[in-house]
């Protein structure tokens, strides 16, 4: 006799279907195929129609009918080469850039087949022109159709549509800096629900804004309870042990999952893989910039700043004359702010709040706060200008000449009080051994809505990881982030 309990059937979860399948492969691919029909149609139009491009003979005209098999050639060799490219893969966290990369490859090969066909058989006359406008529209409309498909789905995700409900199983560093990652863009529709911890930690119950949800024994109940979607496992090598079971249970639930690899927790982000006759070679790099990074970065903080400096001055005198007319007191701030090396300098910043502001500051403050990171968006001390200036990033424009004289670079940590830095504890000392930055990974996840832990580890994450493409990065980031406005108060 067979005692052992039937398998529990997998919860059914509720969906939004009819949000989900157009966030599908499919419409995309639906779309793809109709612009790629659409750019042929204004190619022939282009060429023919408005004859843009050297004039056409009687002779040379060609009619629609003999083009047809350009576009039956065309569209079926630009879509299998975007299948091959990955464009259709269920992936939420492609950057426009790939998909742009993607899609103008995939488009060059589909033009380069229909050259290399036309131009070897050529049946009647050809224009090349017509091959170019195809390509150019084909790449103009594809982009078109990114930008509108991921604005329309992230507005859907915001409100709570196509969301995917995620689990993490870990609480080291990797989890964590997972988690947080997860959450910087709500428009890709990733909701972190909180994190199981692989061992019983009585001092922790929480991180940050990240709810632990108990420990591994209770992954099979938090499944069900949460109406998980995924989980992903982030667990050190120590208790890779536990993740066949865990593997097990997500099945049984019909949940899907991912696994993090362990990357050597305590070295997080430090770490450099040179391969020898197959065998991986694991080097722990320097996290100093020093040398010639340091060059680097400096040369991009001179040269942006001063462009900045050029195209914003003549909002300054606006910006100080609304700040002189809205409330009494000076134009600009100056606070200590501590830098490399724990070495103190002058922040400077366009006052946005009242004149007596820092002596009115414990009338604020909650003790149910973090202490380290002190800022609230119910703040009474700030000027309706300020809340203007603080919402677009505007207060910190006079930063640039900090940026200037090397107090500070373009991008880093974020610069605390000495107050502040005096309680930091080993990990947070990380943020110490660059320059703070007027922009970092902090501001393009989620500025002041994030808590301090979560600041210090991506900080840590930058000081780590640092290279002059994440600054570039971090930067284009910045002006979306900076225009909506999130988390800034």
């Amino acid at each position: 006799m067979n005692t052992n309990p039937s398998p529990t059937p997998a919860p059914q979860r509720s969906h939004h279907t009819a949000w989900q399948f157009l966030a599908s492969p499919k419409i995309l691919a639906i779309g793809d195929a109709l612009l790629l029909f659409t750019a042929f149609l204004l190619a022939y139009t282009t060429r023919y129609s408005w004859q843009l491009g050297p004039s056409l003979s009687e002779f040379q005209f060609t009619p629609l009918d003999a083009y047809w098999v350009v576009g039956a050639l065309f569209i079926p060799v630009t879509m299998i080469s975007f299948v091959g490219l990955g464009r259709y893969q269920p992936n939420r966290g492609t950057s426009p850039l790939e998909d742009t990369g993607r899609i103008s490859l995939g488009v060059l090969i589909g033009t380069a087949a229909i050259i290399v066909v036309f131009f070897v058989f050529r049946p009647v006359f050809f224009s090349r022109l017509m091959f170019l406008y195809l390509g150019g529209y084909a790449i103009a409309l594809a982009t078109l159709w990114i930008v509108s498909r991921r604005v329309g789905l992230g507005l859907l995700r915001r409100a709570g549509y196509d969301n995917q409900r995620i689990l993490i199983v870990g609480d080291g560093v990797v989890a964590k800096f997972l988690m947080q990652q997860l959450a910087a863009s709500p428009s890709l529709g990733n909701r972190v629900l909180g994190y199981l911890e692989p061992e019983v930690n009585p001092h922790e119950a929480s991180f940050g804004r990240f709810q632990k949800l108990g420990q591994l024994t209770d992954l099979e109940t938090v499944i069900s309870s949460k109406q998980v979607d995924e989980v992903y496992v982030a667990l050190p090598s120590s208790t890779q042990h536990s993740l066949e079971p865990i593997i097990n249970r997500c099945k049984s639930q019909g949940v899907e999952f991912r696994v993090v690899p362990d990357l050597l927790e305590t070295q997080f982000g430090r770490m450099d893989i040179h391969p020898i006759a197959g065998i991986p070679l694991v080097t722990l790099r320097e996290i100093e910039i020093s040398g010639f990074r340091r060059i680097q970065k400096r040369s991009l903080d001179i040269l942006i700043s001063l462009l900045a400096l050029a195209v914003s001055v003549p909002f300054w005198a606006c910006i100080a004359l609304a700040i002189r007319l809205d409330s009494k007191g000076s134009i600009f701030f100056q606070q200590t702010r501590i830098g490399l090396g724990g070495r103190s300098f002058g922040l400077f910043k366009f006052r946005s709040m009242i004149q007596d502001a820092e002596h009115r500051k414990q009338e604020l403050f909650d003790s149910a706060e973090h202490p380290l990171l002190f800022k609230s968006p119910e703040d009474f001390r700030r000027t309706r200008v300020g809340r203007l200036l603080r919402r677009f990033s505007l207060d910190e424009l006079p930063q640039l000449i900090n940026v200037l004289r090397g107090d500070m670079s373009l991008v880093g940590p974020r610069a605390q009080v000495p107050a502040e830095v005096a309680q930091y504890d080993t990990l947070a000392q990380h943020r110490l051994q660059v320059l703070p930055g007027l922009t970092g990974l902090w501001q393009v996840s989620g500025r002041s809505d994030l808590r301090f832990e979560e600041m210090v580890m991506l900080d840590a994450y930058y000081v780590t990881n640092w290279s002059l493409g994440l600054d570039l990065r971090i930067l284009l980031q910045t002006i979306p982030t900076v225009l909506s406005g999130r988390g800034a108060y």
